[in-house]
């Protein structure tokens, strides 16, 4: 009896060990198969998996310790070049497959979603074409699809998904087609779901709401219609909801009643959103990106909009939100940006806005409506690099009170309003200074001789106005001073009385100017031949002046395709 036990025992050992060699020659022959087929930088691969070293020790390549089988294969970011072998479907025991920024390109095999214990699969980054495998949204055991940035292509899969344990759903930069199935709902342990940046059509379906743990939702750039789903702000775990550049429609709608929301970052700018602000936006008091600009709002901003303490950023620009700025947006410590342009708002300016000590873009140009004085306490705000108020019907001065400083301004928009007084010598401390637009509006007294100062300086134009020259003065002086500005590409002093003489030192502004305007502005003597310096010109305007003399044969110089008015 114990001889039959003995020889039972050694059958069964000799069985396993040939067994296990069959399955490891199977791993190796899969791998070699999927060498056979790429190329890399110095012939990494091929000198490296050879048959002189056991497959585990291969670069890239884990095994696991008892039974030597191949669990993971990690070739990231090694400017590999090929296609994938089907082989790797072979690969039985493969739990991560990470093969991501190379250049491989072909098809995904379609037996890699057949492997049973696929957890990851990374291969985002690469050329990969054609369709993905819908083996890959019926996985048991998957936690991570990242197919980003490849060229993949065809409808995403709307048969019934069963993804128990899908974590993270990355196709961001494809274009696959196709609607999102209403069983994405059953994908409940997902956090991370993005389609940014493909060709995805059809309604975001009410059963997103079923993915409870869901912290990150990129939708940005489809073609999805239809309602965003009111059950999708009942998701306490959604941090990040984007659905810019859609075709979205309907009313932005919160369901009544008290939910607990999370949300930190919402983005449903460039669609076809319609109806007011929701009353109850107060619900998403954790949020801090706020953007539904580009879209067809109405109403007011709400009175109460402070209850949103957290906000960061505010983006409601290019609407038809009416009414005035409520004064509570000044209580809300946190705004670095509020972007409000090309809306219908009306009213004057919150001197409570002066209170925004950390903001830095401040844009409601182009309202039209917009009227009184700009607020002194604006002009103290350090952070700001960008003020707005173009296209609007503002009047009084820019305020000039000494002490007023905003070293990080880079753009000043105040073209096209009723403003009035001198340009403040001080605004040349703003030395980050790069756009200077003041044109269309009733400045009075000369342009400063400091504007040399703003050596970044690429755009001032300041057309438009009744600025002049100082009486006992022949040259434009400010001129001189401009030639220190070697960035500067847009100049325009047009429709101005500046009753003064072009000094010879125009000839050596910036070779970087493309747009040079003075026409209408009461110029006399001759045009200075250094003009011709300007290599870059594309626009010279001269005409409507008391110019006389010859036109210098220099200007001849300028470039093919160069408009010249004189």
């Amino acid at each position: 009896m114990e001889k039959h036990i003995f020889l039972l025992i050694l059958l069964f050992l000799v069985q396993f060990s040939v067994s296990f060699a069959n399955s490891n020659v199977t791993d190796k022959e899969a791998l070699l198969a999927f060498r056979n087929l790429i190329t890399s930088p110095i012939h990494f691969l091929a000198n490296n998996w050879t048959n002189n070293t056991s497959f585990c020790s291969w670069f890239g390549v884990s095994c696991s310790p008892k039974r030597q089988r191949v669990v993971a294969l990690d070739l990231s970011s090694l400017n590999l070049q090929g296609t994938i072998s089907p082989s790797l479907a072979n690969l039985s025991f493969l739990g991560e497959l990470n093969l991501g920024s190379n250049n491989f390109h072909g098809a995904i095999p379609y037996g890699i979603g057949h492997l049973p214990r696929l957890r990851v699969i990374d291969i985002q980054n690469n050329q990969l074409q054609g369709s993905i495998p819908t083996s890959l949204f019926q996985h048991q055991k998957v936690q991570k699809i990242s197919l980003a940035f490849n060229k993949l292509s065809g409808e995403m899969w709307n048969g019934s998904w069963y993804v128990p344990e899908l974590k993270v759903l990355d196709l961001t930069n494809n274009s696959l087609t196709g609607i999102i199935p209403p069983s994405i709902g059953n994908a409940t342990k997902l956090m991370n779901f993005s389609l940014h940046s493909n060709r995805i059509n059809g309604n975001i379906p009410k059963e997103i709401g079923n993915l409870s743990q869901l912290a990150e939702l990129f939708l940005v750039d489809n073609q999805l219609t239809g309602s965003i789903p009111a059950t999708l702000f009942n998701i306490s775990s959604l941090l990040t909801a984007s659905l810019a550049l859609n075709s979205l429609s309907g009313p932005l709608l919160l369901d009544e009643g008290n939910i607990v929301s999370n949300l930190k970052h919402l983005s449903i700018s460039k669609n076809q959103i319609s109806g007011i602000i929701p009353s109850n936006i107060c619900q998403l008091r954790e949020l801090k990106v706020l953007s539904i600009s580009y879209n067809k709002i109405t109403g007011d901003i709400p009175k109460n909009i402070d209850c949103l303490a957290k906000l960061e950023e505010f983006y409601i620009g290019v609407n038809t939100l009416s009414g005035t700025f409520p004064a509570s947006l000044g209580n809300i410590s946190t705004l670095q940006y509020l972007d409000c342009p090309n809306n219908c708002i009306g009213g004057q300016v919150p001197p409570e806005l002066g209170k925004l000590s950390n903001l830095r873009i401040l844009h409601l140009g182009q309202n039209y409506n917009i009227i009184g004085q700009i607020p002194k306490a604006i002009f103290n705000i350090s952070s700001l690099e960008m003020i707005g108020f173009n296209l609007n019907n503002l009047s009084g001065r820019i305020p000039a009170t000494t002490g007023l400083l905003l070293p990080n301004l880079e753009e000043l928009y105040l073209g096209e309003n009723q403003l009035e007084g001198e340009i403040p010598l001080y605004i040349t401390n703003s030395s980050k200074l790069e756009l200077l637009q003041l044109e269309n509006n009733f400045f009075t007294g000369t342009i400063p001789t400091n504007l040399g100062n703003l050596r970044q300086l690429r755009t001032l134009l300041l057309n438009h106005n009744q600025l002049t020259n100082e009486p006992r003065e022949h040259e434009l002086r400010f001129f001189n001073s401009l030639v220190d500005c070697r960035m500067l590409q847009y100049l325009d002093v047009s429709k101005n009385k500046l009753n003064g003489i072009l000094p010879d030192t125009i000839g050596n502004l910036s070779s970087t100017i493309e747009h040079f305007g003075i026409v209408y502005a009461y110029i006399n003597g001759p045009i200075p031949t250094g003009i011709g310096n300007m290599s870059g010109l594309t626009t010279l305007g001269l005409s409507g002046n008391n110019l006389v003399g010859s036109i210098p044969s220099e200007i001849g110089t300028y470039s093919r395709g160069s408009m010249l008015f004189i």
